[in-house]
């Protein structure tokens, strides 16, 4: 029975061991974080313990799918699964707007909320893999092997960023699901890859120029609500409304600033002071750097750098298009985190909201990625790549 709690032979145990590292050092800044004025020593470890329960609950999981999956098992369940997430999606616009958006789910009874969107991504990768991977190069035309993944993708696109008004898994969702397209061989895929590796290059070069001052310009002239206006705005200048619309954005930087290269000691964060409000989650790296330094963004980053090197290696080495593209998904997921998280919190890029993944507070979040790379596991184990 404890026997599905076991990594199968042959899997990563870089990548095992760095989410490992990763979660819990994450859960003790989360902690740190979560420490402001008058705080009593019940809550500290009521939160500290909350954390590595989730950490512990995500650990398990990943084991069991790890263990477990198999492309036959997925092919059988993802497309009730896909259904079910889609109703799964409606729930939250049944409870009240957090910060603006209608993501998620309050549980009755304990202090915990569900992310469906989150969980989205992860059924994302698989549609993608189970409905375009290792297709028979005769068998169908390329709309006929897109049709099920993009329905469901601009489905789950159109309810995340219109319904639940959450722009930044809306972004991440798609962005996974377009991506993934562009790897399948197949070679009726071949011309609308083509198309869509030009657009793909022509929306790169557009965001560029919208972060531009040109872009700034012009994306004013936009008939724009001013929230959205204002992440712009907001980016290519956090001192004009610090006060106002990027008084958090200007702390964050202030947080960066502070820091140097070893910080000002670990739980002695100024900023968490009511400076940054959601310091434990969208702005947690601040904090980090706040308190142990630019040595503890090296350490996240090296961290990420080891899993995603050993994710997209791995995957080139796969011989099934459909492991090789669960595996590419993982890394895809995790990357896409990490840029839109650091890059706004930096004011490098407008800010989007999203959790630095396995370091931000967010059950959801840390329980998804943990599915995903259960789901790469299983993938590189079954054809035991070295």
């Amino acid at each position: 029975m404890f026997s599905i709690f076991k990594m199968p032979k042959g899997y990563s145990k870089s990548i095992h061991s760095f989410v490992i590292i990763l979660s819990v050092f994450g859960a003790i800044m989360v902690t740190s974080a979560s420490m402001y004025q008058n705080i009593d020593v019940f809550r500290v470890g009521f939160t500290l313990a909350k954390n590595f329960g989730i950490i512990i609950a995500g650990y398990f999981l990943m084991l069991a799918i790890a263990k477990l999956a198999t492309l036959p098992r997925i092919k059988a369940i993802i497309f009730p699964l896909a259904i079910i997430m889609g109703v799964v999606l409606l729930i939250p616009l049944f409870f009240a707007a957090r910060g603006g958006a209608k993501a998620w789910i309050a549980l009755p009874l304990i202090p915990f909320t569900i992310q469906p969107s989150e969980f989205a991504k992860v059924v994302v990768i698989l549609l993608f893999a189970i409905y375009a991977g290792d297709v028979p190069t005769a068998q169908k035309s390329w709309l006929e092997i897109m049709k099920i993944p993009f329905i469901f993708l601009f489905v789950y696109t159109f309810m995340i960023v219109v319904l639940q008004r959450d722009l930044g898994s809306g972004v991440i969702l798609f962005a996974l699901g377009w991506m993934l397209f562009l790897m399948p061989s197949n070679p009726r895929l071949m011309r609308p890859k083509i198309i869509f590796s030009v657009l793909t290059l022509a929306m790169f070069g557009f965001l560029f120029f919208l972060i531009s001052p040109p872009g700034i310009a012009f994306i004013n002239k936009l008939p724009l609500s001013a929230y959205q206006l204002n992440r712009f705005n907001d980016m290519a200048n956090p001192f004009i409304n610090r006060y106002d619309s990027s008084f958090q954005l200007f702390n964050s930087l202030i947080a960066f600033t502070k820091g140097n290269w070893w910080g000002i000691g670990l739980g002695k964060s100024v900023q968490k002071l009511g400076y940054l409000p959601v310091a434990d989650t969208d702005y947690i790296l601040a904090i980090i750097v706040e308190e142990i330094g630019i040595f503890g963004f090296i350490f996240i980053l090296i961290g990420y750098v080891v899993i995603l090197f050993n994710l997209l290696s791995k995957a080139m080495r796969l011989k099934s298009e459909r492991g090789k593209m669960i595996v590419f998904g993982a890394a895809l997921y995790l990357m896409l985190h990490f840029i839109l998280n650091v890059g706004g919190v930096s004011a490098t890029i407008p800010l989007t909201g999203v959790p630095l993944l396995m370091i931000s507070a967010g059950g959801s979040s840390q329980l998804a990625i943990m599915m995903a790379l259960g789901f790469a596991q299983a993938m590189i184990a079954k054809e035991r790549i070295p």
